[in-house]
């Protein structure tokens, strides 16, 4: 049956005051001085109100006269359920008044000015959320109350009442109001109710596509279990933010913590804010545990941003990551994250292989303008972007990249940028990282790359963070360990000016750009600067590179060092022995046949190695001329370069040696990438 509107009549008989002596135009209008008609106006009101839950509806409410009264008139609306049961008899229906909740009034009492018609307005806001989830309509009886003036008035015996007829609309089996999850019509979302039914509308064997039309509040919302987090992991999604943000998600759940268990196809154009995993015994991150899968699944992750995420960690399961616990086959672009990786319980157990964006690599990734900040704390391997790239990933690419995460490292590698690299070919440019890097024992630090161990190239890349090492050894401004596996690596254009200090009396092997070149061949460092202080209480220091050996100091491991310069203000190492490893202005232990080219030092360089010896110029060094002993040091082979002229700077050397101005900027003191 269409249900009608039942306009009545409320009649008013107004006394009027006596008329003025003398009466203006707008006095003689038609006065109220027999019952007037007074009709509730509602603009654009439907036959009946359907809603999805939990969405609202407004609607502007007044009040019409057909004449008017020469006094102010105040006008009373409100519900008035004992009409429902006249109007049931009169229609044969049997609606229910709706509850109290599912309605309001922004005010009760509307003002007729004298002379006026029109009435000043309200607004009537109908909530879906309210409404029992029957989908079946309720009444609202709408009523003028009471009319008030300075004049005499009454009712007449006939109400005026405007009912509304409101049901909340039952969600479709996908949950979805809007969309049917294809490519073509994706499912809208609008509401916490519509996003949350993101994991159970994922299907097997396909991809189902989502659209964000509003920002999403999931704060009342704590019961987020992923889908797609058992195998096969063949539930495929593509979710468009369209640039709107999800505010307070999150997952407790005990396999696998993360918007998408293991993420298979596309993410992207989404902002999230405050973010919060609890994890346990799983591998986890924001968007997915895992994102792409072994067997050759593809992810992508494009313009995500996330600020505010708080991760705490209580298990010790590896790969966590601020987004992506591990990857295989993913492309993370544009993408910035801003997140605390914490050990929850602070008894210093935490997992190992965390990265303020992924934790593990496992295939060819590629990491292109992404950007982390914030803190982590890992067990070993710790990355302010990657936490560990495995031997399995064959090509690993990261463009554009900067990290100024705090890392704080219980064990070994642990990195600004990368915490270790294992991937058989990784290249890294134009990139940098900011955050100071702590490992707590154990080796292998630096302020780029805690460790590499296949064919890399490094261009256009600088760490500012101090490295501060409580023991161990393979430490550096830019990268810990750089040892070589197969083919040639290149570290060219970059610079690092953290402090390194080793602060435990095990503590070895510190270098202002590089800890450790040893026992592998094809390295290649060309125009590259280190300004930290160097300091450790054992052994081996130097202002670029710490150790440029292998086991036979006369073997010839294929290290170039060219076109570089060490502009350390201090070198310290003053508890060696004259009996052990030297320290050095520019490398400290250098095997005799590698090849050391136009290699400056700072000329007011403070430097102490606990020997009688200090600072001397040294050659140019090749296999046709190798590294000689200076004046009785037989044990030492140290490297100091060549001191610059006094008053130079960085940038002056710099000129001198040739850098090129298309890369460097070399207008100030110290030179800068472009």
């Amino acid at each position: 049956m269409k249900t009608h509107r039942i306009l009545a009549i409320i009649g008013l008989s107004a006394l009027l005051a006596a008329a003025c002596t003398q009466e203006y135009d707008y006095q003689k209008k038609q006065k109220i001085s027999t019952p007037a008609n007074f009709t509730i106006t509602i603009d654009s009101m439907e036959d009946t109100v359907v809603l999805m839950s939990p969405r609202t509806k407004s609607y502007t409410v007044k009040v019409t006269a057909n004449s008017v009264a020469d006094d102010i008139l105040t006008l009373t609306i409100g519900s008035d359920p004992t009409k429902i049961a006249a109007y049931n008899r009169a229609h044969g229906t049997s609606f229910d008044a709706i509850p109290g909740d599912a309605f309001s009034l922004t005010k009760d009492q509307l003002i007729l000015p004298r002379y006026n018609k029109v009435s000043s307005t309200t607004v009537l806001t109908l909530n879906s959320a309210a409404m029992p989830d029957d989908n079946t309509a309720h009444l609202l009886p709408l009523t003028i109350t009471k009319i008030e003036g300075t004049s005499p008035t009454s009712l007449s015996q006939t109400d005026s009442t405007f009912f509304i007829l409101f049901r909340r609309r039952a969600l479709p089996a996908s949950g979805f109001e809007l969309g049917t999850g294809t490519e073509a019509d994706p499912y809208i979302i609008r509401n916490q109710t519509e996003l949350t039914c993101v994991p159970r509308a994922l299907k097997s064997g396909q991809t189902t596509f989502f659209k964000m039309e509003a920002d999403v509040d999931l704060n009342s919302y704590e019961d987020w279990v992923p889908a797609n987090s058992a195998s096969p992991y063949d539930m495929a999604i593509d979710f468009d933010g369209g640039g709107h943000k999800i505010s307070n998600f999150f997952s407790n759940s005990e396999s696998m913590p993360s918007f998408v268990g293991v993420l298979v196809g596309s993410i992207h154009d989404v902002t999230f804010e405050n973010p919060v995993l609890d994890v346990n015994a799983s591998r986890a991150g924001l968007l997915g545990a895992q994102a792409g899968t072994a067997d050759g699944a593809k992810a992508d992750i494009k313009n995500v941003n996330v600020t505010g995420m708080k991760i705490n960690v209580v298990g010790t399961t590896e790969g966590v990551g601020g987004l992506v616990g591990q990857a295989y086959n993913t492309t993370f672009s544009k993408v910035k994250v801003g997140a605390n990786i914490i050990d929850a319980d602070d008894d210093h157990k935490v997992p190992s292989s965390i990265g303020g964006l992924v934790g593990v690599v496992w295939s060819g990734c590629l990491f292109s303008e992404c950007e982390t900040s914030g803190a982590l704390h890992a067990n070993q391997r710790g990355g302010g972007l990657i936490g560990y790239i495995r031997d399995t990933a064959e090509d690993i690419k990261v463009e554009k990249c900067s990290s100024s995460v705090e890392i704080v490292n219980e064990s070994q590698n642990a990195g600004g940028l990368i915490g270790l690299a294992y991937a058989p070919k990784l290249t890294v440019t134009d990139s940098h990282a900011t955050g100071d890097v702590t490992t707590l024992a154990s080796h292998y630090a630096g302020g780029l790359i805690g460790s590499m161990n296949g064919t890399s190239t490094i261009q256009r890349c600088y760490a500012t963070g101090n490295i501060l090492c409580n023991g161990g050894n393979h430490n550096g401004g830019l990268i810990g360990n750089a040892a070589r596996t197969t083919g040639d690596s290149l570290i060219e254009d970059c610079y690092a000016t953290g402090n390194v200090t080793l602060k435990a009396s095990n503590g070895r092997m510190a270098g202002g750009l590089v800890g450790v070149i040893e026992n592998k061949t094809g390295i290649t460092i060309r125009r590259c600067y280190a300004s930290g202080d160097i300091k450790s209480e054992y052994s081996v220091v130097g202002g670029l590179v710490a150790f440029a050996k292998s086991g036979t100091l006369t073997d010839n491991i294929n290290f170039t060092l060219e076109n570089s310069i060490a502009w350390n203000k201090v070198i310290s190492c003053p508890t060696a022995a004259p009996t052990t490893w030297s320290s050095g202005a520019v490398i400290a232990v250098s095997n005799v046949y590698n090849t050391l080219t136009n290699n400056y030092r700072r000329p007011d360089m403070t430097f102490s190695d606990g020997s009688d010896f200090g600072l001397f110029d040294s050659p140019n060094v090749s296999a046709s001329a190798p590294l000689k002993d200076a004046e009785k040091v037989t044990y030492y082979y140290p490297y100091h370069g060549i001191a610059a002229p006094a008053g130079s700077t960085i940038s002056s050397v710099a000129k001198t040696l040739g850098w090129p101005t298309d890369i460097w900027d070399l207008s100030g003191d110290a030179p800068k990438l472009k």
